[in-house]
């Protein structure tokens, strides 16, 4: 099995990145690979809890939901999550592997896996 690493740094709903990284995500483990994702910058406000759900919009939290629930491994960026206050709204480790993080287990993804995509 191959291991798929994501490089993710836009906010949820600013572009279609956030769709793209779920996307790309989904089908990865649909295709039995390992998927990480690290979550950089904006991007750690995708996994922010209670997003309001709009008809017509994808909604980003429910999107890394269901690729944590397939097994796909999630790192936020701790000091992202500090200097914009989010740190206590972000989803709980009940919805998968999701945590904290710093840019050694960063270091970690881009070692272990076989390839790496910057999504900007």
């Amino acid at each position: 099995m191959s291991r798929l690493g994501i490089l993710f740094f836009s906010g949820p709903y600013q572009k279609q990145a956030p769709e793209t990284v779920v996307r790309l995500a989904n089908a990865a483990l649909d295709k039995g690979h390992e998927v990480r994702v690290f979550c950089y910058m904006d991007a750690v406000n995708a996994l922010l809890e209670n997003q309001k759900k709009i008809e017509g919009i994808v909604n980003i939290e429910e999107g890394f939901k269901e690729i944590l629930n397939k097994g796909a491994t999630v790192r936020l960026c701790n000091l992202c999550l500090l200097v914009r206050g989010t740190m206590k709204y972000c989803l709980k480790k009940e919805c998968g592997d999701v945590k904290r993080a710093g840019t050694p287990d960063l270091a970690k993804i881009i070692e272990e896996t076989d390839r790496l995509v910057v999504i900007c």
